[in-house]
């Protein structure tokens, strides 16, 4: 058994208790406001009746029919306490008042009645704190409107002890003022718990709570802006829908782990908590023309990868130069097709209409491919030697030969102080040397580092 059905488990066993005991005090005293406090402590029974049943209900893992688990449950006993606390503060009322008019019947009140009365408020105060402190551990809507409804037993004790005072001093009324005094108490107590359960099952923002994740979402790495929050509570757990805006140029997995961030971010402010995060693309002030460009060429279907962008300026305007990769097995008229689309997203994202695209076939699975290095030395040494000649050191070289395609791979080692700039100008000096020795040679790739 849960901590929280044990402490629901105890409170009914009070409540069983209380009402046995005030009943007994009550009729042997005539006192109504010890029958009044007997009447309160029944409908504890039975609400703590109810809280032990949704408790378990609320426990129940989620399933088909109920995605969001069972949590509502609370709420709702909640709410029926509440609707038994009014009914008591009614019935209460009405015998208070028909006693004040007709003369209050005399009351016994006998040394034994304030024991009794002083044994109740200990039990009272003991199982409100129990539950409350049970509840706010578990964030327990029905163990905390248990505390709230042993609460008000409390402080209707009090009063009755009060009336009781009275009854003993020879003041006419006493007992009946009390007894109503106890109905004000537990109608309020009615309305304040029905009121907040309403508000959870209408799915009503916890106040602030809203704003207060908005700052925390705003703070995570790689949010450009928070374009809406919605939290909700429901037995004892947030829920919170969130929608942010990262930049269009990030990649499906940084902005996956983007999301996770915001995730774990919701959840350390909320505490527990089911959280959903939709991730939108937000076009930043800050977007350079190329990567407008390159965001753009992410639009159309069938582009695998656009790179080497440059915006040109000239007196007569903008032009755009790119190398777009297209699938290997693509025919001409389907890359022409996809290369009109990629210019028409370009004009319509940065306003240019001069693109020059350069087509390259993408492979995306492994290549099959043979190092000749060592049995076609010949190839090797010549590569080396244009290297060489260019960089003046050859580096690591080595010769495939992938079908009828020969390539040339070489990886050269530079000052670390060296601009990308410079190592890119290096590279492309390099591979034209390589190209001018071996002009059977189909690719060659250099590598600066």
């Amino acid at each position: 058994m849960s901590t929280a059905r044990r402490t629901a488990l105890v409170s009914l066993v009070a409540a069983v208790v209380l009402v046995v005991v005030k009943a007994a005090v009550g009729f042997a005293s005539g006192s109504l406001g010890v029958l009044a406090e007997a009447a309160h402590s029944g409908i504890d029974a039975v609400a703590a009746i109810l809280t032990l049943y949704a408790v378990g209900v609320a426990e129940r893992p989620p399933d088909r029919e109920h995605p969001y688990g069972h949590g509502k449950a609370q709420h709702l006993a909640a709410l029926a306490e509440g609707a038994f606390l009014a009914g008591a503060a009614v019935w209460i009322a009405v015998e208070a008042v028909l006693r004040l008019r007709s003369g209050s019947s005399p009351v016994d009140a006998r040394a034994y009645v304030f024991v009794v009365v002083v044994f109740v408020l200990a039990v009272d105060a003991g199982r409100a704190t129990l539950s409350y402190r049970q509840g706010q551990r578990e964030r327990n809507a029905a163990l905390i409107a248990n505390a709230w409804h042993f609460g008000s037993d409390f402080i209707g004790t009090l009063a009755v002890l009060f009336g009781l005072v009275l009854a003993a001093a020879g003041v006419p009324g006493g007992d009946s003022v009390a007894a109503i005094f106890v109905a004000a108490i537990v109608l309020v107590a009615a309305v304040r718990l029905a009121a907040g359960n309403i508000d959870v099952l209408m799915d009503r923002a916890p106040k602030g709570q809203d704003e207060a994740v908005q700052q925390v979402v705003r703070n995570v790495d790689g949010v450009a802006e928070v374009r809406s929050v919605r939290v909700r509570e429901a037995g004892g757990e947030s829920f919170a829908d969130v929608v942010i805006g990262v930049s269009r140029l990030e990649g499906l997995e940084r902005m996956h782990d983007t999301s996770d961030r915001v995730e774990q971010a919701v959840r350390d402010s909320l505490g527990r908590a089911q959280v959903q995060v939709h991730v939108e693309p937000a076009t930043l002030a800050e977007e350079r023309p190329n990567e407008r460009v390159a965001a753009a060429a992410r639009r159309v279907p069938g582009v695998v990868e656009a790179h080497n962008i440059t915006v040109l300026e000239d007196a007569a305007g903008r032009a755009v130069t790119l190398h777009v990769r297209l699938p290997e097995d693509a025919t001409l008229r389907q890359a022409a097709q996809a290369v009109e689309r990629l210019k028409r997203e370009i004009l319509a994202e940065v306003g240019i209409a001069r693109v020059y695209a350069h087509v390259e076939p993408s492979a995306p699975d492994a290549q099959p491919a043979r190092d000749v290095s060592d049995t076609e030395p010949e190839l090797r040494d010549r590569a080396a030697a244009a290297v060489r000649t260019v960089a003046g050191t050859a580096g690591e070289v080595v010769v495939y030969r992938q079908g009828r395609r020969l390539l040339v791979v070489t990886s050269l080692t530079v000052d670390p102080a060296t601009t990308v700039r410079e190592g890119h100008a290096l590279a492309s000096r390099v591979e034209d040397a390589v190209r001018d020795e071996l002009t059977a040679v189909d690719d060659v790739i250099v590598e600066v580092r």
